[in-house]
């Protein structure tokens, strides 16, 4: 984990102000707490390992920071762990501006570019301990 936030391990600069913003407004989170297996279509089982975890209430949200270009193993990886977990977990991607675009909506539950960060943060801050979800509408790139 080559960066460091509020004295956490992060893995990339990007998961490091995810880090930062939300240390800064006091929204508890972990690093590397949770574990998964994905069984991929080739069959295989992958270890998926969020980046950042924060529970709300009996909802739990991973934050996955991607870089650009897009790594196609790992978009698929967080695309079969959506198909194979709880519904309970809201995996959010972050992704670089240019490339939110091209992040498919398989592969996240709520999807929002690096520039962002102060509203992702404001959204786990508001999230209620009684579980509702406020919906979150995915767009993306309509396929050919």
């Amino acid at each position: 984990m080559p960066a460091r936030a509020s004295g956490h391990g992060t893995a990339s600069p990007l998961e490091a102000g995810l880090c930062e913003a939300l240390s800064r407004q006091d929204v508890p989170h972990e690093h590397g707490s949770l574990h998964f297996r994905v069984r991929l279509a080739s069959g295989e089982l992958a270890r998926f390992d969020p980046g950042i975890v924060v529970r709300r209430g009996p909802v739990v949200f991973l934050l996955e920071a991607l870089t650009a270009p897009l790594d196609g193993e790992r978009i698929a990886l967080l695309a079969g762990f959506l198909e194979q977990h709880s519904p309970e977990i809201v995996l959010v991607a972050v992704a670089p501006r240019a490339a939110v675009a091209d992040v498919p909506p398989a592969s996240y539950d709520e999807v929002y570019a690096d520039d962002e960060i102060p509203r992702i943060v404001a959204r786990l801050r508001t999230q209620g301990a009684d579980g509702f979800l406020e919906p979150f509408r995915k767009t993306g790139r309509p396929r050919a």
